[in-house]
């Protein structure tokens, strides 16, 4: 009885009150920075993102996940790390709907790279969509790394490399079925702004 009794003496009940408090302070400040027990909830912790999002798209990475959803207000791109047993988003890249009766839209987006590990964590993706069916493919990327996909109509096309990349050196073009360039993902000059930044008829 003694020995039981001993463990809630104050000399040994203060410690474990202060350290329960400690550890439930800290998950608290985890909670309401956006860490979750799972993935999908710590993307749907970010304010752009939401509890409604539905996800269209996914990537799954030796080091966290990428979710590509769409929203009321248009679609984002959320990565997120694992971080021991919870999950934490990185960032959001937003895309409003502004552009959304465009004849080909990208609808994700991200270069990302985290530096707090080694090797570091990185990945580029861009996800198109088209309606116009004289797109057959989309061509992307920069000297080796460049890709040609097929894409079908009303179908998200997802490309992506396990490293970052100078933005502008992707060079996004949509070709028809005999290569002709269709379209090219490009801002408008000389007003180079974000909300320019869309697929533009090539002239023909």
């Amino acid at each position: 009885m003694g020995g039981k009794d001993s463990l809630f003496k104050p000399k040994t009940l203060l410690p474990m009150i202060t350290l329960l408090f400690i550890l439930g302070f800290y998950v608290y400040l985890q909670y309401i920075g956006g860490t979750r027990f799972t993935a999908i909830s710590a993307a749907q912790a970010q304010p752009e993102v939401g509890k409604e999002a539905v996800v269209f798209d996914q990537l799954d990475l030796p080091w966290g996940k990428v979710f590509l959803v769409n929203t009321a207000r248009g679609e984002r791109t959320v990565v997120v790390r694992k971080k021991g047993p919870f999950w934490h988003s990185n960032g959001v890249i937003t895309f409003e709907k502004s552009n959304a009766a465009d004849p080909i839209r990208t609808i994700g987006w991200l270069n990302y790279e985290y530096t707090g590990v080694h090797p570091p964590e990185s990945i580029t993706l861009i996800s198109i969509i088209t309606t116009d069916p004289r797109v057959a493919a989309i061509e992307v990327g920069d000297g080796t790394d460049r890709v040609k996909k097929h894409i079908e109509p009303n179908k998200p096309l997802l490309v992506w490399w396990p490293k970052t990349f100078i933005g502008s050196l992707l060079n996004p073009v949509a070709l028809s079925s005999d290569g002709k360039p269709l379209y090219e993902y490009r801002y408008t000059y000389p007003n180079i702004t974000d909300s320019s930044l869309k697929w533009y008829p090539v002239a023909q």
